[in-house]
């Protein structure tokens, strides 16, 4: 298993103009509901930057911003986040406004430099974390974190839950408002931001290692099978890992993917858990531009029946 011969790998093979390709990721990003499921393949990276600092405004919907940091992520496109980092205007007076920032933030942290991650961090901690809103848009907050992992601590918005978690228990036997909202905030405490700074503290453990002392954690984040196996970190590890295979040496990631398909093999797994597993890793190292075993392709084509929308893939057959 390996390659006969070496071919570039590339984040897409651009099959659609530019008008089409804008057309595509315009639709993903503004679409809502009615956009597609997932990043478009096949558009020029340049034009999935043109349509965000074109069409991306500051008082775009937090759904877009979403959106594009998707689009960013499949696409690499950096490039764009000085244009989202101009729509933080510290006047956030809704949940929507500090959503829309927290993504704004995620990118930041995703793409910025070291001076652009340490004032996401810091206008987290100075504007998003004391806001009254942000109590509805604490899923929004968690990633903020995770994304800011190099440049943010979770102290100040851990201190503010706690506040928050103590202020609601004097008054949650007075009514069943008071009762839902510290059982909200208490759990919250107790099981998401926990598992959040476990996630803050693992995400830069593996950032500071060479790719050769974390790829197989990071196949293991990506196929799902690690305990900080949560969406965001699945597309970080699966970002590091495309990286490592454009960037630094290709036939230890292809390496690693073929034995998580012999563990998954080994595992004797039910049928549907199974192909989803085999799917993904299948997928992932002939997106990377290598080539499957005669047994592995026969899991391949087993497999395939399951479906699936992966990040390392292309949507080519």
């Amino acid at each position: 298993m390996g390659t006969a011969s070496v071919r570039e790998i590339s984040i897409t093979l651009v099959r659609y103009s530019k008008p089409e390709g804008a057309q595509r990721i315009r639709g993903f990003i503004f679409g809502g509901a009615y956009g597609p499921p997932r990043v478009p393949r096949g558009i020029d990276p340049e034009v999935v930057s043109a349509v965000i600092r074109e069409d991306l405004k500051p008082d775009s919907s937090p759904g877009g911003y979403e959106k594009a940091l998707e689009a960013m992520r499949f696409y690499e496109r950096g490039d764009v986040v000085p244009h989202m980092m101009a729509a933080l205007t510290s006047k956030e007076t809704d949940a929507s406004d500090v959503s829309r920032s927290a993504y704004i933030l995620q990118a930041a942290g995703d793409f910025g430099t070291e001076e652009i991650s340490h004032r996401a961090a810091q206008y987290l901690d100075a504007t998003l974390v004391p806001n009254p809103a942000t109590l509805d848009a604490l899923p929004q907050m968690l990633e903020a974190l995770v994304a800011l992992s190099l440049s943010a601590s979770p102290a100040k918005f851990g201190q503010r839950i706690q506040n928050e978690t103590a202020k609601n228990a004097e008054s949650r036997n007075a009514s069943e408002e008071g009762m839902r909202n510290y059982e909200r905030l208490a759990s919250f405490q107790r099981n998401d931001l926990r598992k959040t700074v476990s996630t803050m503290d693992n995400r830069k453990r593996l950032a500071s290692l060479q790719p050769d002392y974390r790829r197989a954690e990071l196949v293991q984040i990506y196929l799902g099978q690690s305990p900080f196996s949560t969406a965001q970190m699945e597309t970080w590890a699966a970002r590091l890992l495309r990286a490592e295979a454009m960037t630094y040496a290709r036939e230890p990631v292809y390496a690693e993917f073929a034995r998580a398909m012999d563990i998954i093999a080994a595992q004797k797994l039910p049928e549907t858990p199974s192909n989803i597993l085999t799917l993904r890793a299948a997928q992932a190292i002939l997106y990377l531009q290598g080539t499957l075993s005669p047994q592995h392709k026969a899991m391949y084509e087993k497999a395939k029946k399951v479906g699936g929308m992966n990040f390392l893939w292309d949507d080519l057959g």
